[in-house]
């Protein structure tokens, strides 16, 4: 829902989403990577998606057509990931024990997996309540990495970093053909560290259930609670067509 609406790609309309429905889902990796199958206009296709985020990482290999090959089959890095999890014998990773470990991010002394390490201190001391604010956070982190991280053609951090810096396209590209893809390496920029994340608005006002907002170094957002996905920001508020999805006003309160 969130891509049909928010990218644009069906001219920003709200009521878009309803025309291709989910008809099935399976865990693939426990709390991380589903595989769901949508129905539109008589077609069924099947994709592997983020928990987080919903978003796609490929198709599953059995349901990639010849003509998916090129656009959305399973990247190896993505399949060697999965295949370790599914796998109890010894060529799973012993290391690396979920997606948030691939995570990387610049400043590694005030943040933990791009997030405040004081502000993860504090709310260790609220419980459930606290636990559930982070899960959001880790959301938000895994909707804000840099897109090759889920998607395209696979390159490391270094090379997303230097890239996302201004770094010529055509270092940039040698440094991705010197690489091997062996792992996932989702790079997170530093303005989207999360500083805290918060479920009522400045004045303490009550948000819409579906919202919460992160405060990032430079700016805030209000993002969706579910996936972590920005529908706005500090400046201009919560965007028309999620003001009109979820019935809240431009504050993100219930209208």
């Amino acid at each position: 829902m969130w891509f049909a609406v928010s990218v644009g790609a069906y001219g920003h309309d709200a009521s878009v989403w309803k025309a291709s429905r989910v008809v099935d889902a399976q865990e693939v990796v426990r709390g991380e990577i589903w595989k769901v199958s949508t129905q539109c206009g008589g077609i069924t296709e099947a994709f592997y998606v983020l928990e987080a985020t919903c978003e796609v990482i490929g198709h599953p290999p059995s349901t990639a057509s010849s003509e998916e090959v090129d656009q959305g089959t399973l990247r190896d890095d993505w399949s060697a990931y999965i295949a370790s999890k599914l796998s109890s014998g010894p060529s799973a990773e012993p290391t690396k024990t979920c997606l948030l470990d691939y995570i990387r991010w610049s400043d590694t002394e005030d943040y933990e997996r791009g997030i405040s390490k004081l502000w993860l201190n504090r709310i260790s001391k609220d419980g459930n309540s606290g636990h559930a604010t982070r899960r959001v956070a880790e959301r938000y982190i895994f909707a804000s990495v840099v897109a090759n991280g889920i998607s395209g053609h696979w390159m490391s951090a270094n090379a997303m970093a230097q890239d996302f810096a201004g770094l010529s396209r055509s270092n940039v590209n040698a440094v991705v053909s010197r690489s091997k893809a062996q792992s996932i390496s989702m790079y997170l920029p530093s303005h989207h560290h999360v500083e805290s994340v918060h479920l009522t608005g400045r004045k303490n006002e009550k948000l819409h259930s579906a919202l919460a907002v992160v405060q990032t170094p430079s700016r805030e957002y209000y993002i969706l609670k579910d996936n972590g996905m920005q529908v706005g920001c500090e400046e201009e508020g919560v965007a028309d067509v999620w003001m009109q999805i979820l019935q809240c006003d431009h504050q993100g309160r219930s209208s």
